[in-house]
């Protein structure tokens, strides 16, 4: 059983160190097919919230519009996820990619029964200039 966790342990530190180093690109450059492929896989693996929070991260800076519209696809998936911190986390990424498209999607997270989330929702609508009541 030891052995099983600590293969676990090391499939997860092994996917941790390949996203954050997607993370540290921050928009200094597009991402590679196979870059953006490992962001894909990672954002919707469901073995460790951590991760798909921080593939949403390296995707929040990207500036290529190819890239960009498929980042902002991703994040909305991402708006249904079980962990409510991986919706945060979805929102603030499309908070940061300016993605004022996305409002009809982010709507129904005002209303998400963990407060940090519906917070965070109000949050990015203002942030793409939808006024939202208090």
């Amino acid at each position: 059983m030891p052995q099983l966790q600590l293969s676990s342990e090391a499939e997860y530190s092994a996917k941790e160190n390949r996203i954050r180093t997607l993370q540290m690109v921050q928009g200094s450059r597009p991402f590679t097919p196979s870059e953006m492929q490992i962001i894909r896989q990672t954002v919707r693996d469901m073995s460790d919230f951590r991760l798909r929070c921080r593939a949403l991260t390296a995707l929040a800076y990207v500036r290529d519009p190819e890239q960009r519209e498929e980042a902002i696809k991703l994040a909305i998936e991402r708006l249904k996820d079980p962990e409510w911190v991986v919706r945060q986390y979805a929102l603030w990424t499309l908070g940061k990619l300016g993605a004022k498209e996305t409002i009809p999607s982010i709507l129904p997270l005002l209303k998400d029964p963990n407060p940090i989330v519906s917070k965070q929702a109000k949050k990015t609508l203002q942030q793409l200039g939808y006024k939202v009541g208090e």
